[in-house]
């Protein structure tokens, strides 16, 4: 066989093979990349363990075009509904383009995938220490979102999801599962049956916190002031520009601080984050400062907080095994419930509490911010005196992670 015979014959079974591949992933379409509103991705609780869901959500944008978008981690993503009264005629439509284990940055990048595909009026940004500390999606990919320098055509993107081996292998397992498979409850629905709530709440902070090994328990010398680590002076700095350019583009900021529950704020203490969760805040009131030469239509920035240890975020967690209750305003610690987001909601976006809400309308800014924080150190203090054993129970989880992290 001549060198030219055999040339031919491997770029027609190379191109056979690609084009088998492509019409695969197409047809199957693994990722859902053709529907135009993937509702069953908006809410989901951990999107981290879903594969597609950051490719789903970049390429639904360019369906939706959006005029509001809600961002930010998982629990924005599990509690804030797009489809939410408090949102005007002028807001619509509303997407909520929240992914889990999303880092500050990547947020930026998707505020300006969406206002570059669709002029925005509107983002509703929860924010979370996490996403200033971690290293974020590893499935975020700048090349299918629009308005950055790495930023490729939309049907270059796709190429590139359905050539990848990860679609290939879930287009596969789609098409092989049977549908029994597809039916098989989720691991923290059986968690929930076994052990009820309060085993839900263990796993997930210990996923949580393991997930971040590297980076509990860090030097003192590192853990009074924010910028002292150039990682974290990073994430502020990417911060800082997402709001400059939403300020620059006329897009209304609604901020605020997700309201963990008073047990994931402990793990804070345990794990030596509590001072930079302080220092993040003034770092963060600072970052939305008016500018001095700002022009006078630009309306300042508000910043919610709604971290804390009140009700409801010292909602009694069930005793472990109690299968009946169910707590009101908490998934688990981590992740609040979609009825405290409907409230958040009605503060954040409408700019009233609405009947029966739970929530103080509690805004930091320069002026407040060292009376505020002042506040919730006493208010932790109070909350250990009176939930010593929860304190406890979270303590002893933290010597066990503190433990595996030496090995």
């Amino acid at each position: 066989m001549t060198a030219k015979r055999y040339l031919v014959i491997v770029a027609v079974v190379t191109g056979t093979l690609a084009a088998a591949v492509l019409t695969l992933c197409a047809r199957v379409d693994p990722y859902g990349l053709n529907a135009d509103r993937p509702a069953d991705i908006e809410s989901e609780v951990d999107a981290t363990e879903h594969a597609g869901a950051f490719w789903r959500k970049a390429f639904a944008v360019r369906h939706i075009r959006p005029r509001t978008v809600i961002l930010g981690t998982s629990r924005a993503m599990s509690a804030l509904d797009s489809g939410h009264p408090a949102f005007s005629a002028e807001d619509a439509p509303v997407f909520n383009l929240a992914l889990g284990g999303v880092q500050v940055d990547q947020m930026r990048l998707l505020l300006i995938h969406a206002n570059t595909v669709s002029h925005l009026r509107k983002a509703v940004i929860g924010l979370d220490l996490e996403a200033f500390l971690g290293g974020g999606r590893s499935d975020f990919h700048a090349a299918a979102l629009a308005g950055n320098s790495r930023s490729q055509p939309a049907w270059l993107a796709r190429l590139l999801v359905y050539f990848s081996p990860t679609a290939l292998a879930s287009a596969t397992a789609q098409l092989l599962a049977p549908r029994s498979a597809l039916s098989r409850p989720s691991f923290e629905t059986v968690l929930k049956e076994l052990d009820g709530q309060r085993g839900l709440v263990w796993t997930a902070e210990i996923r949580n916190f393991y997930a971040r090994l590297a980076q509990l328990f860090p030097p003192a010398a590192t853990t009074t002031r924010w910028n002292t680590d150039p990682r974290r002076r990073a994430a502020m700095q990417s911060f800082k520009h997402l709001v400059a350019y939403a300020r620059a583009h006329d897009i209304e900021l609604r901020l605020f601080i997700s309201p963990v529950h008073a047990r994931y704020l402990e793990w804070y203490r345990r794990v030596g984050w509590w001072p930079l969760f302080q220092d993040w805040k003034r770092e963060l009131v600072n970052a939305i400062a008016p500018e001095p030469q700002a022009p006078a239509t630009h309306a300042p920035i508000i910043l919610w907080d709604f971290s804390g240890f009140h009700f409801p975020t010292t909602e009694a967690i069930p005793r472990l095994g109690d299968l009946e209750t169910r707590m009101k305003w908490y998934q688990e610690s981590s992740h609040y419930s979609p009825a405290l987001g409907d409230y958040i909601l009605r503060l954040v976006v409408a700019g009233h509490r609405g009947n029966g809400s739970p929530l103080s309308d509690v805004r930091i800014d320069r002026d407040n911010i060292e009376r505020h924080l002042w506040r919730l150190a006493r208010d932790a203090e109070v909350w250990r005196d009176a939930q010593r054993a929860e304190a406890e129970n979270v303590r002893e989880m933290a010597v066990y992670l503190r433990r595996v992290g030496r090995k």
